[in-house]
């Protein structure tokens, strides 16, 4: 399976293709697309043209890299589909409102599969290709090229999608603004959320507090009560050793009498003791 479809419709794609043509073609197919073989390529509504420079072949007559002109057309979805596509997803209000967001909703075939339509192709009969070069195989490495950048494609921006059955973007939003859910949906997301005020600064800035004319400047900072002197000192947090407790007093690993925990309390504490004489 080719890495260039990372997406559910970018694999459809693919495997479309790939169950009528030649291996071998999908192969030279990829190198062609890693080796930035396609020199240009434009969509209008569900027709694709490109251009793909060839290579060399003396051979066969070639003493130049040649350019062939590629066209794919996509069979387009009937206007009455598309009526009942849009009014089952107007109906559904985590459709509408992502696809009005230009979000593609990850089971955005669900409503297609529930009428019976297939939004991406599934076989030859969903699409027509040639190309201009002498090869006699339908579609040859430069059609095959041309897919699987569709299919990456299709990765980034699945809107194209919709445009390569015949619907552009613009026209989808069109008509999923006018049902009435999509008319509702379409006000709240435009709707005035008020003016934007840029903040002064990214954190809060201090705020200066004024110091009572009674109170010295060199006594500000002093407090009324002095600190109690002669405090003992605390005692040195003891090491919590809960690795060592965890195993009990004789764990499995310790073939001595006497408790193992005792021992490391032992330990431990003279290794403090050793510390805070070199400090």
């Amino acid at each position: 399976m080719s890495t260039f479809g990372k997406t559910w419709w970018g694999q459809r794609l693919i495997e479309a293709t790939e169950t009528f043509t030649d291996p071998k073609r999908l192969i030279r197919g990829r190198q062609y697309l890693s080796t930035h073989r396609i020199l240009g390529w434009q969509v209008e509504r569900n027709k694709v043209q490109a251009r793909v420079r060839g290579r060399m072949s003396p051979y066969l007559g070639f003493y130049e890299e040649p350019v062939y002109e590629i066209r794919i057309e996509f069979l387009p979805l009937p206007e009455s589909a598309w009526d009942s596509a849009i009014r089952l997803i107007g109906d559904r209000a985590g459709f509408l409102a992502r696809l009005l967001l230009n979000e593609m909703p990850d089971e955005i075939e669900k409503p297609f599969d529930d009428l019976g339509i297939d939004l991406l192709p599934r076989s030859r009969k969903d699409l027509k290709a040639r190309c201009s070069c002498p090869d006699p195989e339908n579609p040859c490495k430069h059609i095959a090229a041309l897919y699987y950048l569709l299919a990456s494609r299709l990765d980034h921006d699945p809107f194209l999608l919709f445009e390569l059955r015949g619907l552009p973007r613009s026209e989808l939003a069109r008509r999923l603004q006018a049902t009435p859910l999509g008319a509702a949906l379409a006000v709240a997301l435009t709707e005035d959320a008020g003016e934007l005020r840029s903040a002064e600064s990214y954190f809060s800035r201090p705020k200066p507090i004024a110091v009572p004319e009674t109170v010295a400047p060199k006594d500000y900072w002093r407090s009324a009560k002095k600190l109690p002197s002669g405090v003992e000192p605390p005692e040195p947090a003891p090491v919590s050793g809960i690795l060592v407790k965890k195993g009990g007093d004789f764990p499995p690993f310790w073939p001595k009498d006497v408790s193992f925990v005792e021992v490391m309390d032992a330990f431990y504490e003279q290794v403090r003791k050793r510390a805070k004489d070199w400090m």
